[in-house]
């Protein structure tokens, strides 16, 4: 997976901006939605970008910004837990430290 590592800050830049909109518009569970998943993005700076489970996590996080942006939101605090995972699990392959079956 090749993307220019500047994408994420952008588009977590347009979920924080997306964050504070739904916050001053009274829908906390919203904004929170938009946040948490802002963090997924920058957490993909530093995510090792050959690793299988980063793929994963990218289209976890995709799915959950297209809930946010042309859905009802629905699932997206499921995908984005979803890239999470597969973001921490990337991280500890890398560290030599992958989970036994």
């Amino acid at each position: 997976m090749t993307t220019d590592r500047s994408v994420y800050r952008q588009i977590a830049a347009e979920l924080a901006d997306q964050a504070d909109a739904e916050a001053a518009a009274q829908h906390p569970q919203l904004g929170r939605a938009c946040a948490e998943l802002g963090l997924v993005y920058l957490a993909f700076e530093t995510a090792p970008m050959s690793n299988a489970r980063v793929a994963k996590a990218w289209e976890a996080a995709e799915d959950a910004r297209r809930s946010l942006t042309y859905g009802t939101a629905v699932g997206c605090g499921a995908d984005t837990a979803r890239a999470r995972l597969h973001l921490a699990l990337a991280e500890l392959g890398e560290a030599g430290l992958t989970p036994t079956p």
